[in-house]
This record gives structure tokens, sequence and C-alpha cells, in this order.
């Protein structure tokens, strides 16, 4: 309903919506024109709503329904590779935190760069996160597999998220010279803190708009991370899970699980070792869990059936979106890499083979000193 009411007086005229008028104005016109800016207002709020409804509505087809449906799976959305198993932090809601040490795996660069280039013979568009539950920054080759990926996938959203213990003005300058599109430095107590402000003034200045400040994070609800955290106020979650429809989980040593809260990979439903990214995605084994996830059978696995995700059509929705969002692809458009970046890219390719065989060689020879 329009409220007349809701009009103000500043000095000798009135202001409604932020608009000035003269008190001179006849009686009759003064009430017109109130009436007219009150119905502009009430209209564009209305418009508002129908927009976010509209919106609302094709999210819970696009997102939800499609899958509850049965309809054929779509090509991921988001790829997350996880290039090394270790972490500065042992946080109570992380594998970190929660399971006992366990031995350092590092991704072979010759695995990473079959991924990527996989992927760029798919086309893929979409968000691309080379971290998972580790720290990205304890992986010195970051740097370049970031520099890799962004030179072959330009249409793609890279973005990466750091405790910030090992983060830098150097290092944080480095990634963005890498193609960094976003960084997210999440800050989990009072020192963190302190030493993050100093980095997020920095980045204000020298990196607008690409880190996310700590002051406006937005916190998650990872709930019982499928079983694996202790909860002590359970409430029985059914229907369909959207991980398995979207995101592309890569661990160190190929395997690909369902999503990132299986801890022990019980949800193995592939391996890029052996498997091509594709192969693995519409695969029986991956097609299986997610067709039985869809119509709302956690039963279909063990760890399923203990987890209290729900989803969150909005994040889904999110990253989907963010290559578009950020002008980093278009909807009838799919950048491809250029002459110079796919040489650009070959160099830094040729440089880190070069670097591990290399190394694979020196400890080669260690070790067979070491027997002699």
């Amino acid at each position: 309903m329009m409220l007349l009411d809701d009009v103000g007086t500043s000095g000798g005229g009135w202001v409604i919506d932020g608009v000035g008028f003269d008190v001179g104005m006849s009686c009759s016109r003064s009430l017109f024109v109130r009436i007219a800016v009150k119905a502009v207002a009430e209209c564009r709020r209305a418009g508002g709503r129908v927009v976010s409804s509209i919106k609302d509505l094709a999210t819970w087809f696009y997102y939800q329904k499609y899958f509850e449906w049965g309809l054929p799976a779509r090509r991921f959305a988001q790829v997350n590779i996880e290039t090394n198993t270790n972490c500065t932090r042992r946080c109570h809601f992380c594998w970190f935190g929660i399971k006992e040490r366990s031995e350092s795996v590092r991704m072979p660069a010759k695995l990473f760069f079959k991924i990527i280039d996989e992927l760029v013979e798919i086309n893929f568009v979409g968000r691309l996160s080379l971290f998972s539950l580790n720290e990205p920054l304890t992986d010195n080759r970051i740097y370049s597999f970031l520099q890799y990926s962004t030179l072959m996938l330009p249409g793609c959203c890279h973005l990466l998220v750091t405790n910030g213990d090992l983060l830098t003005v150097e290092k944080l300058d480095a990634l963005f010279d890498a193609g960094l599109d976003r960084l997210y430095i999440n800050s989990y107590d009072v020192d963190a803190l302190a030493h993050n402000v100093p980095l997020h003034e920095y980045a204000k200045e020298f990196h607008p708009g690409k880190v996310e400040h700590v002051d406006r994070t937005q916190y998650l609800n990872w709930g019982g991370r499928a079983g694996n955290v202790k909860q002590y106020a359970k409430a029985p979650v059914s229907g369909y899970c959207d991980w398995p429809n979207y995101l592309l989980y890569v661990k160190p040593d190929g395997r690909v699980l369902a999503c990132c809260h299986d801890f022990e990979g019980v949800n193995t439903v592939g391996n890029l070792m052996d498997q091509s990214v594709e192969a693995a995605w519409f695969g029986s084994a991956f097609s299986k869990l997610r067709r039985s996830l869809n119509r709302g059978d956690r039963s279909v696995s063990e760890l399923c059936s203990q987890c209290d995700h729900e989803p969150d059509l909005d994040y889904f929705r999110t990253n989907h979106l963010i290559p578009y969002v950020h002008g980093k692809s278009g909807w009838f458009w799919k950048p491809n890499p250029s002459d110079d970046d796919r040489l650009r890219a070959v160099a830094v390719k040729r440089s880190i083979l070069g670097r591990e065989d290399r190394s694979a060689v020196d400890g080669a020879t260690t070790q067979a000193r070491e027997v002699v």
C-alpha cells in the first residue's frame, strides 16, 4: 500500500524519496506530485520483488528440480584441484584437526598439467580453485600452476582461499601477477587477524576488488562434514544433494571424490591417473551415486547417510555464474588462449616438469649412494 505519510519536509519544500519540491507549488499539483512519486517508488519496489521471484523460480527449476526429475547430468561448474595435503593449522572442523597426521601427498606435476589440458579440450568455463582442504601456499609450485591455468583457461574465474599464515605482500603480488582473480583470506583467531589486516589494506590499494576482507567474510555452516565432526544435536536430512551435480573434486593422487567432506575417500568415483576428466564425471560410479542422491536416497552411501549438508542453491548459482559476472566469459562466446599465451604456458610447463625430473634423478642418486 502506498503511504503519503512517508513524505518529509526540508527547509521550504517537500522531500519525497530524495526529490525536493518547492512549497510554492499549488496544493492540488503538490498532492499529485506526491502521489506520482510514491507510485513510481512502489512500482520500483514491486518490480524488484517480481525480478527476485522470477530469479528464485528459475533457480529452483534449473538447480533443483532438474536433478530431482532425473534429467541427464550436466557438466561440472566448479573444479577443485588439491595439489598437496599440507596445512599450517589444525582446525576442529577440518580434516587436519580431526584425523591423525598422515603422510604428505604431493600431486605430480604431470597429472596437474594433464587435468588442465583436458579442461582446455572441453572448453571448460566455470570456477577453478587450486586447493581444497589444504593450505594452497604450502605448495611452492602454486604460482606456476596458477599461471599455467590462467593462461590456458582465460574464461574461468580463478579463485583461492588461504588462512593467511604464509601470506606476505610479495606472495600477494605474485598470486595476482600469475593471474588470480579472487583471493579469500580467512582469519581464525586474533593473531591471524592482526597479521592479515595490513595485507587487506595493501590489497585494497594495489589489488582493489580482488581480495575478500575478513569483516565481509561469508560464514558458511559446514555442518557435520559428512559425519566427521561430532554433532551434539542432530536432525535428519533428506532430499537431493547439490555437490555431485556441479563440483569436480580431485585429490593429489588423482582420485575423484563425490564431495570435499569425504575425508577418507569413501565415495571415490574415479581416478584421473588413468581416466579423463569427462570419463570420471560421466562414469558409471559417479552416475550411480548422483542418481541415487538426486532421488533423495542418502542411504546409497554410509557417508551420505550421516551427512547433514543441505543444498545451497544460491552458492551453486554463484559458482556457476561467476565467470560471467566477472566478465571472464560471455553467454555466446568462450575465450580461448592466444598463441602467445599458449607459448608462455608451454614454457611454464617445461620449467616445472624439468625441475621435478631433476629432483627425481637427484633423489634416486642419493638413495643409491645410501644403499652402497
